[in-house]
């Protein structure tokens, strides 16, 4: 995921464009065979971490 950080201890969610999100999006559901929905996590560190869990 998309994140900003300046000490790898806490993070904050990029603030992507929704016209880039919808473009990633939109190319991963039209070429990954059994793909059907995307999602961006927007959780800060802590209490999420970095990794997708």
């Amino acid at each position: 995921r998309a994140v900003t950080s300046e000490d790898a201890m806490t993070a904050d969610w990029a603030r992507l464009p929704f016209e880039v999100l919808a473009s990633i999006s939109n190319e991963i559901l039209n070429n990954v065979k059994g793909i059907n929905r995307v999602l961006y996590d927007i959780s800060t560190k802590p209490p999420a971490s970095i990794e997708w869990e």
